[in-house]
């Protein structure tokens, strides 16, 4: 494959005219004037930004399905009340139209790779894999449901190895899971060299429970566990102390944050400056389209830079290149995945017109992708292969009218 005369976004640049060529999943080359076979797919990038895929690394992607189903409600009513009993009722099914329709959202932000943890993975797996998304997937595991935890090796063990699908281990909280089942996780993960991804210190009750119960903050309670490690991603952290970042930072766990998501529920605003002081790797996630409610980088880029300039008292925190590097290059160092536009590196891309009236005048693009980026790309490319063409995803409205239709028997059912 090879993208003709595109401009290409590197290191917060544009070099204008460049050819990209891509052989199988790799970008091979990146110049001008680059040869290929006569039957290699030629994609005109005239008129295009070519810019590295995005990774959302955090999600539950089937609840896409449960969109504005429950909103404008504190987090624990809205899970007790509302999410919980329905969740109850998915099946397999549910999950799979779910998760299809989220992948279909993502390919149109850009978004390449994403990071689960939800119910039924191998179900979430086969999706992803369906749709040709890359992604990270753990099944989530807490003690009301103990079976959940005897199925996580099988899982990694099945999906260990596959192109697309890199099975990870997902402990729900500290909260909702015992010492010893966090331990028995922990195990699964280090014998497969496997990422956690774990909710951690997402609102005030959560960490003061902790203090008073146990004497030690969320954090220091999974430190104590030999739970904080680069293979960490843990979300939320918003109620963090001055200990526990310089705890995330020696031990070289990943933060991430979903400013959009925790704003909706009113959790708080996670401590962004004091972990970067401290030099944690921080990456950004959408959380759940429940909770958000869409599954937008973009928007999470922009919300998280004027949250945090807002929250430090200062324009000059935070600026769109800080958040840009969130987005990519942590998101990467994260989940160890070789991206960006270079050759060698997985062809995971996306084209974004430049001929759309939000990103003009031509200034500062950085800029433009975290403050002014309001529709979706024009295509996206994963793993080599065009999933989307000029803002065209084949098979789209099946899906959506699947979604539709299972989210409606859902909630009709008994």
């Amino acid at each position: 494959m090879l993208i003709r005369d595109v401009s290409v976004l590197q290191s917060g640049q544009i070099l204008k005219d460049r050819d990209i060529l891509i052989q199988d999943n790799k970008i091979v080359e990146i110049g001008r004037d680059l040869k290929v076979e006569d039957k290699s797919e030629i994609i005109d990038g005239r008129g295009k930004l070519a810019a590295p895929g995005l990774i959302n690394c955090h999600t539950h992607a089937a609840m896409t399905l449960l969109r504005g189903y429950a909103d404008d409600m504190e987090l624990k009513p809205w899970l007790e009340n509302k999410i919980w009993p329905l969740e109850a009722k998915l099946n397999e099914e549910d999950i799979s139209w779910g998760v299809k329709l989220a992948c279909l959202e993502q390919i149109h932000f850009g978004i390449t790779c994403f990071n689960d943890m939800y119910l039924f993975p191998d179900a979430v797996a086969e999706a992803t894999k369906e749709m040709g998304m890359r992604a990270f997937i753990s099944g989530v595991v807490f003690d009301m449901r103990p079976e959940f935890l005897t199925g996580v090796e099988p899982f990694v063990r099945r999906w260990k190895g596959d192109e697309l699908i890199i099975p990870a281990v997902g402990p729900h909280s500290a909260y909702a899971c015992s010492e010893e089942t966090l331990l028995k996780e922990k195990e699964i993960a280090d014998r497969h060299n496997a990422m956690i991804h774990i909710h951690l210190s997402e609102t005030r009750e959560e960490v003061d429970g902790f203090l008073l119960s146990k004497g030690r903050s969320p954090v220091e309670y999974l430190d104590t566990l030999g739970m904080l490690s680069e293979r960490l991603a843990a979300v939320h952290c918003v109620w963090l102390s001055e200990n526990d970042c310089r705890l995330l930072a020696e031990r070289k766990a990943n933060v991430v944050d979903c400013t959009v998501s925790n704003l909706k529920l009113t959790s708080g605003i996670a401590p962004l400056n004091t972990l970067l002081k401290w030099g944690v790797n921080i990456c950004l996630g959408t959380d759940g389209a429940s909770s958000n409610n869409n599954l937008s980088l973009f928007e999470e880029m922009k919300v998280t830079a004027i949250v945090q300039k807002n929250a430090y008292h200062t324009p000059a925190a935070f600026s769109a290149e800080q958040i840009w590097r969130l987005a990519t290059d942590n998101a990467y160092r994260t989940f160890g995945l070789d991206m960006g536009l270079k050759a060698g590196a997985l062809a995971d891309l996306m084209l974004i017109d430049l001929r759309k009236p939000w990103l003009c005048p031509e200034t500062n693009i950085i800029s433009h992708l975290v403050y002014s980026m309001t529709g979706g790309v024009d295509t996206t490319i994963i793993n080599g292969r065009v999933l989307m063409r000029e803002g065209i995803i084949p098979g789209e409205e099946k899906i959506m009218a699947g979604a539709q239709k299972r989210f409606e028997d859902l909630v009709q059912r008994r």
